[in-house]
């Protein structure tokens, strides 16, 4: 059960960092560029951290469909 809450803590993390991270491209089109690319790498790496934990945190499925 464990594994399974940490696995939709990661998703919801993932769905977080990606919804700020479209809402913020605009923001690499204005002047003042060197303080975003700096935000967007952060939120790049972080939904990339949430895409792994996820991945790691998946709950194994068995061939007859049932779990463990």
């Amino acid at each position: 059960m464990k594994k399974s809450s940490l696995m939709v803590a990661c998703i919801i993390g993932m769905g977080l960092s990606g919804a700020v991270l479209m809402l913020l491209v605009p923001l690499l089109f204005s002047s003042d560029g060197q303080g975003n690319i700096w935000i967007m790498g952060a939120l790049g790496v972080l939904f990339l951290a949430f895409t792994a934990g996820a991945r790691y945190c998946k709950p194994f499925i068995s061939a007859a469909g049932t779990n463990g």
